[in-house]
């Protein structure tokens, strides 16, 4: 049987009095991608924060390797949080940083590596993802593309167990975000890293996906494989793949 890595059981979670979460359950097999799809403001962005320990369920429990992430005390989270890495919406770039510095963050941090030893890692790690010789470039001076792709640099600087992609593609071009795609399925294969994508970009979820998982109103009303969530008749699934504004899915402005 596979093992899963992180796994979310009933959770409940309500922000500023309202309902985000409801009795949510989920769990991502090891080394597998897990993408989570949903319209914006549905939860996504917030199961990725239950998962790195942002927020704790108001019930539900979340778990991590098989412990209960949502009852780690400080210092035990964050030698959780050294496992995981993140690539965020905005990539969360440095300005004021070049490449090198924002890929290090982590390693100085958190390592106790010497400077030729971070300097080879960041090479490394900047060389996978395609931007060998940048190092020295500032994030002002990088495309869309390119900052996203510095992002998961660092992300992967700690060669983490799981990675959490928050909206990889917003922002940017279709070929670029085909190329951002293909990216995330060499990381996984490359470095056998386990993924959670949150995303509403349907190329993304039929691309990357080992597991499709389809969010609203704080629930999960699909799970099952590409494939099969493009031959489900599931009414919710339909109207999300084909972007329709009729149908079981409410649009509220």
């Amino acid at each position: 049987m596979q093992s899963v890595i992180m796994e979310l059981a009933g959770v409940y979670k309500s922000l500023g009095g309202q309902p985000v979460l409801s009795d949510l359950s989920l769990s991502v097999p090891r080394g597998e991608t897990l993408v989570i799809m949903g319209r914006s403001g549905a939860g996504k962005s917030v199961i990725l924060k239950h998962m790195v320990g942002l927020l704790n369920p108001d019930r539900g429990a979340v778990l991590f390797d098989g412990r209960r992430l949502d009852r780690m005390r400080r210092a035990e989270l964050q030698q959780a949080r050294k496992r995981m890495g993140m690539l965020f919406q905005s990539s969360a770039l440095f300005d004021s940083m070049t490449v090198a510095e924002n890929v290090s963050l982590g390693l100085r941090k958190h390592t106790r590596l010497g400077e030729k030893e971070i300097a080879a890692k960041v090479e490394a790690k900047l060389a996978a993802v395609g931007l060998a010789g940048i190092e020295q470039k500032m994030p002002a001076e990088l495309s869309g593309g390119m900052r996203k792709r510095v992002g998961l640099a660092r992300a992967i600087a700690m060669d983490p167990e799981l990675i959490l992609y928050d909206e990889p593609t917003t922002g940017l071009d279709p070929i670029t975000a085909d190329a951002i795609n293909n990216l995330i399925i060499e990381t996984r294969d490359k470095f056998g890293v386990t993924s959670v994508v949150v995303t509403h970009d349907v190329n993304t979820v039929l691309k990357v996906g080992s597991t499709v998982a389809l969010l609203n109103e704080g629930k999960i009303i699909f799970s099952g494989t590409p494939a099969e969530l493009k031959s489900t008749d599931n009414p919710y699934v339909r109207q999300f793949l084909e972007g329709r504004a009729e149908g079981p899915i409410k649009v509220h402005f």
